[in-house]
């Protein structure tokens, strides 16, 4: 600023505007806080506001403390300082008044949570040293925790200025009954967890108040670094159970962590893991059914070591999970997680069915029936109207014995065309044939219908669309440069809507075996788009 000389002579000639704010709220010791070169304007108003108010009654003095008054954002002077990143300037008004440290502004952040933020080793342990009331400090901790700030910042240092200053720190819980650890185990950061871990172990079996150790954090998060730092202290997690008595696997069947999965099948002497029942006796599939966690579904259908007929305290087993929380309109990857568990022959426990839900579940059926329908009648037409009407045309009737021939009838494109247009079309009029019979009101029969009619539909469509390229080709031929053009674009096509048709039509809830291990590939690629 360099006005210290006329700061010292408006504040001596008036000093109750010392206290006067702008329409910020702030002081002139709030405006000294946030220039770099203030610091000889803060003493000289801290100098002659002090000796102004030993003018003053006793009851008026802490009314009017400078050190102490908050602008419009709540913050005194000395959060500003720390906002601004000014350390030295900083110490001197914590010096001045250790109790600034308490105070918090308008987002509840005390001086000392901004510290411990900005990475200010000094002003932390300075702090720390001169607040001796312990159990506001404690309070400074059970709400924006400073610990908490300098685990999110990575600020290795301040942790370690912290619990030097004050060691009792590390065992202080926040609102939610979280310590130290748990904040690292959540957040993921692996250096801050591991200098935690050493240097107060028994944290990592602390529980907050919904049961949960830093290692359910951990991998509700998806942290596995962390995970396999806390196994290396506590190599059974099978006794690191939450309230519910839920494991590691549980928690990530929960949240959808894949990665802890595998991190879990990856590991021989972890697999145990995948069975333990939890006190309302579910297991990981279980807990991964009931949230629809596709991806961890499929993965644990397809693993020959898990029990996958084990019933929880309702009698239930994963599929019948999954019936019971499906919504009447489920999602595509909701229908594919049911899908999983039906092709697995994962049985169904459970008997009661609810009615409503069962004359919806026709209804829907219903209406996919009537849409394919609708679909083959199409193809058939289009297919049927093909055969004659050749590419080329026919021989004219002047032509003696070969009249009425098609004129392409040796050219092996034709002959494609001819194979296709004829299997397309028959293909349609059996799946409109099976379809015609799936209008009978019974859900069973017309499930088989559909799953017969798919695959044929499927095949149609391919056929149809094959017939078009080959009787273009033919036609253009003579042209080499647009016949070649013509095939390579009409093969991309169909390469795509042979990708589309085949999850489709892919036996994705047949219990066979042999059909389970042929639509692996197609429902992974449909398990992968729904993921993403």
């Amino acid at each position: 600023m360099g006005h210290e000389d006329i700061v010292a002579f408006i504040a001596s000639m008036r000093p109750h505007l010392v206290l006067a704010k702008n329409f910020n709220g702030e002081t002139a010791l709030h405006l000294a806080a946030k220039k770099w070169d203030g610091l000889l304007v803060i003493i000289v108003l801290l100098q002659i506001h002090h000796n102004w108010l030993q003018s003053l009654p006793q009851n008026l003095q802490d009314a009017n403390d400078l050190l102490r008054t908050k602008n419009e954002r709540g913050n005194t002077a000395l959060h500003e300082l720390l906002l601004s990143d000014q350390g030295a300037t900083a110490e001197y008004l914590i010096r001045q008044d250790p109790e600034l440290s308490y105070i918090r502004n308008n987002k509840s952040q005390s001086a000392l949570y901004l510290a411990v933020r900005s990475g200010n080793v000094d002003c932390v342990s300075l702090m720390l040293r001169l607040c001796s009331d312990e159990e506001r400090v404690n309070q400074l901790f059970n709400n924006k925790s400073p610990i908490e700030a300098a685990i999110i910042y990575k600020s290795k240092g301040v942790l370690e200025a912290i619990f030097n200053t004050s060691p009792r720190l590390i065992k202080v819980k926040d609102g939610e009954g979280r310590n130290p650890l748990h904040f690292a185990a959540s957040l993921g950061h692996l250096e801050e967890a591991r200098y935690l871990l050493q240097r107060y172990a028994p944290n990592a079996c602390k529980r907050d108040k919904n049961g949960m150790l830093p290692i359910h954090l951990a991998s509700f998060e998806g942290h596995v670094d962390i995970i396999r730092l806390l196994l290396q202290d506590f190599p059974d997690p099978g006794e690191l159970l939450d309230g519910d008595g839920c494991n590691i696997l549980h928690v990530a069947a929960k949240s959808g962590r894949y990665n802890v999965f595998s991190f879990v099948l990856n590991n021989p002497h972890l697999n145990y893991l995948i069975n333990m029942q939890d006190k309302s006796g579910n297991t990981p599939l279980h807990w991964a059914s009931m949230y629809f966690n596709l991806k961890i579904v499929n993965t644990l259908t397809w693993n020959s070591k898990v029990e996958t007929g084990t019933v929880n305290n309702n009698e239930q087993t994963a599929l019948d999970v999954v019936e019971y929380y499906m919504p009447h309109n489920p999602q595509f990857r909701q229908r594919l997680t049911w899908a999983a568990l039906k092709a697995a022959s994962i049985p169904r426990n459970c008997s009661k069915k609810r009615a409503s839900s069962r004359s919806k579940i026709t209804g829907s059926y219903k209406d996919r029936v009537n849409t394919q329908l609708l679909v083959a009648t199409l193809v058939a037409t289009i297919t049927f109207a093909a055969g004659f009407t050749m590419p080329g045309g026919y021989i004219s009737s002047e032509a003696g014995t070969n009249s009425g021939t098609a004129t392409m009838l040796r050219d092996k494109g034709f002959h494609v065309f001819i194979f296709c247009d004829t299997i397309a079309m028959y293909s349609s009029i059996v799946v409109a044939t099976v379809l015609i019979w799936a209008q009978l009101d019974d859900l069973k029969f017309t499930l088989t219908a559909l799953t017969l009619a798919v695959p044929l539909l499927g095949i149609a469509l391919t056929m149809m669309s094959m017939a078009f390229t080959a009787g273009i080709f033919v036609v253009v031929s003579k042209l080499k440069w647009l016949s070649t053009t013509i095939l390579a674009m009409d093969i991309s096509f169909v390469a795509i809507l042979v990708l589309l048709l085949l999850p489709l039509c892919a036996p994705l809830t047949s219990r066979s075996r042999i059909l389970r291990y042929l639509s692996y590939y197609p429902f992974c690629w449909l398990v992968h788009l729904s993921t993403n």
